[in-house]
């Protein structure tokens, strides 16, 4: 009670003490509740998603709120305290929701300035007045830029999205629209002057361009200003041809489209100048006695796609269209359009033929072209095409840009004298190919370590420290980062135990024993390494079948040898590219598998798969049949093994132990013959339906398939048949 009392008490001498500070508190209240009010009315002014359209701009609105927030602002800034803290804190949020109308009403003036720049533009377009709609051109792309800050301003996404759709994007597609006409009306510009300058290759440029950007004017009014503007241009800078004469050694390659009936004759002006002209609208044309050209000199219709087919000679006549007086007349070659015209690619080469990057003191290189372009404009790659060698362009020419770098003889042989750049120019029919080459100085190895996926050396004979690396036992870098060349290094080699192999130079004699091991000591270039060594003298061995077996099944190949280094496999001596161990064969042929481990042992085997059954037919005469098999034949003997049939004679008695003979006849003697896998009979006195059969009726091939028929026959009275069953 006595708390309670306190506070009420201070209370009340606090309002005594300050009357104004409560009133002043209580005005501010109520200002910044107004400038409060405001603020949901904003939200909605400024959001297309409630009131806002992207056009109409919230004035009066934001003038209200703007002058009720400023009156607040003032009334608070008189309080102390918390609770002035308080009310500011308010007013932010208040404030917050005045900017971003503020930042609405700007974004859509800013657009207003678009959309007047695109009109003036689209105006000038329209008038087809093309200097005043670029200058207008440049002012709205000025005008996208600068006003594109304020656009971006806009708060919330979908109203920032409403203000770019109804103002930046219009006037960005305007001023794509305008681009190509108002680039060819700058061209033109550039055109014009360049032809006062009589700078006619820059001249040139600027015409293709411009006759390239026509294509991409849609409105046929503009279009026509353009293309008028440019023939007054061009009109006004024509030359006057004076001459006309014929151009020697004009030829016509095969296969080029490209090719005009103008071509050989040139146009020259006054002072004696040739012109790059289009003759025909000159008032010339050309008529040729083949029917290969136009009058225009354009290929007809039938070599448009093909260009001319054959070679051989065409004459030509160059016309003057207002006479029709024939001012000259000439026979051009047509060549094989697929000879080389210049070699436009090469390479450097080393000695075994691999490519190099650069060349080195010490070695010799080769130059190869590998591109070449042929008369009639196609790029032969080599390889891809077909060969390029030097052979290709008999008599060029070689020349280096430095001695003191490299040196080159007339076969094209590069020899390195000193490290530098140089450049080396080949020439070929007055065409010039330039290879840069850098020399670099003596390669020397600076490292050396066993090749990826090599963990030792393998040992199965005498050998050298080459012949290990042709096996791929090495890899060595040089001081360039390149690999190394370790053949022709001096190298000595070493041994930890003589009992296992000894070394003399570069040179290895094996005297120990299969699985032995030992380490091999490199010393090169005055680095010394360590490799492992093992003697391995036993060659792999292959599971899953043996060697000159057949089968009827699938073969699945296994080993247990650990360092089978390769498998190679042949099927009817074509090879199986990429064959692992465990991957079943399935399809019929003969097989040769060879094994090999790292030690180039080798094992290798061969069978036959064949899943296909043996069959009969019969020959020869009535009185002497013959039965063939397709392939030798095997029966089974006690324990279940096949075994072949052998060739005999066979009398009588022999014959019918064997045979068995029903009907009228008799079986006199068999002949076997197992090379070529027959039976030939002789009999007597056989009669219609006499038949004669092999007692073991189960017959099977060396693969174990059996016999697709009984080996039976029956006598129609004029000829023996097979009985099939």
């Amino acid at each position: 009670m006595k708390i309670a009392a306190a506070t009420t008490i201070a209370t009340t001498a606090y309002a005594a003490v300050n009357p104004a500070q409560s009133e002043a508190a209580s005005t501010a209240e109520n200002l910044v509740k107004k400038a409060e009010s405001h603020k949901v009315s904003l939200m909605r002014a400024i959001s297309v998603d409630y009131n806002a359209d992207a056009v109409t701009q919230p004035w009066s609105l934001y003038n209200k709120a703007k002058a009720d927030y400023t009156a607040a602002k003032a009334a608070v800034n008189k309080l102390h305290g918390k609770e002035k803290e308080r009310l500011n804190a308010r007013l932010d949020n208040v404030k917050l929701w005045i900017d971003r109308t503020a930042i609405y009403i700007d974004a859509i003036t800013s657009g207003k300035k678009l959309i007047k720049a695109q009109k003036e533009m689209e105006k000038q377009l329209a008038a087809g007045k093309m200097a005043e709609a670029t200058k207008a051109y440049h002012a709205l792309s000025y005008e996208i830029k600068k006003q594109a800050s304020y656009l971006y301003r806009v708060y919330g996404q979908s109203t920032r999205q409403a203000i770019l759709e109804k103002y930046k994007l219009p006037a960005e597609k305007a001023k794509q629209a305008a681009l190509y006409p108002v680039s060819i009306y700058i061209e033109i510009g550039r055109l014009e002057a360049a032809l006062q300058k009589e700078d006619f290759d820059l001249a040139e440029k600027y015409a293709n361009n411009i006759e390239k950007w026509f294509n991409y004017v849609d409105d046929e009014k503009v279009l026509d200003v353009l293309t008028n503007k440019y023939s007054d241009v061009i009109e006004k800078y024509y030359p006057e041809i004076e001459e006309v004469a014929l151009v020697e050694g004009v030829e016509y390659p095969t296969g080029s489209t490209e090719i005009s009936g103008f071509q050989p004759f040139a146009f020259l002006d006054a002072k004696g100048n040739e012109w790059d002209i289009d003759p025909y609208e000159y008032g010339f044309s050309v008529r040729d006695d083949k029917g290969y050209f136009n009058e225009d000199g354009t290929l007809k219709d039938a070599y448009k796609k093909t260009g001319l087919t054959t070679t051989g000679t065409v004459k030509i006549q160059l016309i003057d269209d207002e006479t029709k007086e024939v001012l000259l007349e000439t026979t051009v070659n047509i060549v094989d359009g697929d000879q080389f015209k210049k070699i436009s690619k090469g390479r450097l080469t080393t000695e075994s033929g691999e490519n190099a990057s650069y060349a080195t003191v010490g070695k010799k290189y080769q130059f190869d072209p590998t591109e070449a372009a042929t008369l009639n404009g196609k790029t032969v790659v080599e390889g891809a095409d077909k060969p390029i060698t030097l052979a290709n362009f008999p008599g060029a020419t070689f020349k280096s840009s430095d001695e003191k770098v490299f040196v080159v003889n007339a076969s094209g042989q590069i020899t390195p004298v000193s490290a530098g750049k140089a450049n080396l120019t080949v020439t070929w029919k007055e065409e010039n190919y330039v290879l840069p080459i850098e020399v670099k100085s003596a390669s020397t190895v600076q490292s050396i370590d066993l090749a990826q996926g090599k963990d030792k050396i393998y040992l199965n004979k005498n050998t050298s420290f080459n012949a290990l690396v042709d096996a791929g036992y090495f890899t060595a870098k040089d001081q360039y980062g390149a690999e190394a060349d370790l053949k022709n290094a001096d190298v000595q080699l070493y041994t930890n135990k003589e009992s296992v192999f000894t070394a003399n130079g570069e040179n290895i004699t094996l005297t120990g024993k299969d699985g032995d091991t030992a380490s091999l000591i490199v010393k090169i270039n005055g680095i010394v390494k360590s490799f492992p060594v093992v003697i391995d003298t036993t060659a792999p061995v292959l599971k899953g079948t043996t060697d000159k077996a057949a089968t009827n099944q699938n073969v699945t190949l296994t080993s247990d040898t650990a360092d089978i280094a390769s498998i190679a496999v042949k099927k009817d001596n074509t090879a199986i590219v990429n064959y692992k161990l465990g991957t079943a064969l399935t399809e019929q042929g003969v097989y040769e598998v060879t094994a090999t481990d790292f030690a180039g042992n080798k094992q290798t085997i061969t069978f036959e798969i064949d899943k296909t059954a043996p069959t009969l037919t019969v020959s020869g005469d009535a009185a002497a049949p013959v039965i063939t098999a397709s392939e030798p034949l095997y029966y089974k003997n006690a324990a279940g093994e096949l075994v072949a049939i052998q060739s005999a004679n066979l009398d009588q008695t022999q014959a019918n132990a064997l045979f068995k003979y029903t009907g009228a006849g008799t079986i006199k003697s068999v002949t076997v013959n197992a090379d070529t896998h027959t039976w030939t009979f002789v009999t007597e006195n056989m009669a219609a339906n006499d038949t004669v059969e092999y007692k073991d009726e189960v017959l099977y091939d060396k693969a174990g398939n059996q016999l697709a028929q009984s080996l039976k026959a029956t006598f129609d009275g004029s000829k023996w048949n097979l009985v099939t069953q």
